[in-house]
């Protein structure tokens, strides 16, 4: 992972009007001193939490608040705390330090002493620092997780009933673009999850859901699996705290940061206890797998859709030349133009279409499109991928037993997808290639940035754990092959055993004047 320099990150917030959430290595230690509500460190930083949530009558009301399951959301009218139970437990304090000026000393550190790495993959994309206990140059931060070890720690465990051993924390920055998807925190010991919100920027304290950076909360269904739409967005607020419990359904996502002016700080991380193995055991959510089928029966005439110059004996030989030295061929201008134009304006304008959101939300939100209620030039493409002349053609391509006379039971998945802003799939099990597949992708009403598809080859067992704990980045050499979406292109792919792929979360910030992209997603094996 790339160490980015922080002038090159951090330059436009230097001075500026002054005013989760994958944390790094856990290494602090829990502590079995006294809380106490004022504190300051052997440097004389002073960090002082708001007092009036350490009374014993806010904890206590708190506990019965936390503790009651009640169904309504609730709001402490003294101090603006608030505690939501669905659709699972999350409390809101705001004004945690009583001095906002702490807030900003904060924010200098974090500007200008922090150093950031760079988190980019399927899941994420934003900057991170490492644990805080590791920050000794830092004497806020470091003074702050102090606060937590000593003050934060044994009040959350009174007010929730859970024995919490330690905390780690990081802190992490959003800029504009970046993005945390749907995911759980359910890993190993982590029992309270917490963000922190920084933002003491002039008239920039609390921001609006039109520039982004929401904690976004899910539903889930019987099976545990998040559900869209989103269930509650709560935004940034400068010196608010946020905490919730980790379990099955503690489906969240940090929205993308669509503000230009500054970023999205928050310092995050988790309270550690008791194992959640088991827990993590009892809610396994294996997804279904894909359905593969055998080809039609259909009368099809590939002459009249391909361009002739993919089915010409020489042509074809080249193709599977190619194929068996690089695993992969782009054929550009696939169709006859006007069977792509024609396909193109049907999915454009034809309101008869109906289309369907893919979920569950973490590992998927895209739509595709019901192909019974497809018709005309669109119904002729359905049948072609679908037909035995296509796993002819395909053999002539690959040379695999996709058709012939040693073809035992040759068999493919179809998809028409529509991708707009904020559709993505991410790695996961349902990801990874079980046996050796041909995928097939066709690209319509292309546009940089949406529909982009990575393939990776990662070792099995350290990819499978570090995806598990959605602490996996991609660097050059796991990456195979990247598609970059091209009109009328047909993408083939031979993908081995143990092959994973994604496709990239499309960015607001990417320009889709045209409509949405629609891509043809077919996979064939023998």
């Amino acid at each position: 992972m790339d160490e980015v320099k922080r002038k090159s990150v951090t330059k436009e917030y230097d001075d500026a009007d002054i005013e989760e959430d994958t944390p790094a290595s856990d290494t602090s230690e829990p502590s079995n001193k006294k809380p106490k509500v004022h504190i300051t460190t052997n440097n004389d930083l002073d960090l002082s939490l708001n007092p009036h949530y350490a009374t014993k009558d806010f904890t206590n009301m708190l506990t019965t608040v936390w503790n009651s399951n009640q169904e309504n959301d609730y709001k402490h009218d003294k101090s603006d705390a608030e505690v939501y139970f669905k659709p699972f437990q999350i409390c809101l304090m705001p004004k945690l330090l009583q001095d906002k000026n702490s807030c900003r000393k904060l924010v200098d550190e974090m500007v200008h002493k922090v150093h950031w790495s760079r988190k980019q993959m399927d899941l994420y994309e934003f900057y991170q620092s490492t644990d805080l206990s590791n920050m000794s140059e830092c004497k806020y931060l470091t003074n702050f997780l102090y606060m937590l070890r000593r003050n934060v720690r044994p009040w959350l465990e009174k007010v929730t009933n859970l024995k919490l051993d330690y905390v780690s924390a990081s802190c992490s920055m959003y800029t504009c673009g970046d993005f945390l998807l749907v995911h759980d925190d359910l890993l190993k010991d982590r029992q309270i999850a917490f963000i922190y919100y920084l933002s003491p920027w002039t008239n920039a304290e609390e921001w609006t859901e039109e520039q982004g950076g929401c904690l976004e909360i899910f539903n889930s269904d019987e099976s545990f699996f998040p559900q869209f739409p989103v269930n509650r967005k709560i935004s940034p607020k400068n010196n608010q705290f946020a905490f919730f419990k980790v379990g099955s359904r503690s489906f969240h996502q940090v929205g993308e940061v669509t503000n230009f002016d500054y970023p999205r700080l928050t310092i995050n991380g988790w309270f550690h206890g008791t194992s959640n193995d088991e827990l993590i055991a009892n809610s396994l959510r294996p997804l279904n797998d894909i359905i593969f089928k055998v080809p039609e029966d259909v009368q099809v005439n590939v002459a009249e859709i391909v361009n002739e110059v993919y089915i010409t004996p020489d042509t074809c030989a080249k193709i599977q030349e190619r194929i068996e030295t690089n695993s992969e061929i782009c054929l550009y201008e696939f169709f006859k133009q006007e069977i792509f134009e024609a396909a193109l304006k049907q999915l454009k304008t034809d309101d008869s279409l109906i289309w369907q959101c893919q979920g569950p939300a973490n590992a998927r939100y895209y739509e595709i499109l019901q192909l019974s209620s497809a018709s005309s030039t669109l119904d002729d493409i359905i049948k072609l991928f679908s037909s035995k002349e296509m796993f002819a053609l395909l053999r002539k391509y690959t040379d695999l037993d996709l058709a012939g006379d040693n073809a035992k039971t040759p068999m493919f998945n179809f998809e028409i997808q529509r991708w707009t802003h904020g559709n993505y799939t991410v790695l996961g099990d349902n990801a990874i290639c079980e046996e050796n597949t041909l995928d097939l992708i066709y690209y319509l009403n292309a546009a940089d940035g949406a529909g982009v598809i990575t393939y990776l080859a990662p070792d099995a067992e350290e990819v499978d754990e570090a995806m598990h704990n959605n602490d996996y980045d991609s660097d050059d050499e796991s990456v195979l092959l990247t598609l970059t979406p091209v009109d009328n292109s047909l993408n083939i792919v031979y993908r081995c055993l143990g092959t994973t792929k994604f496709t990239k979360y499309v960015s607001r910030n990417t320009p889709l004047n045209k409509g949405p992209v629609f891509v043809i997603s077919c996979s064939y094996k023998e």
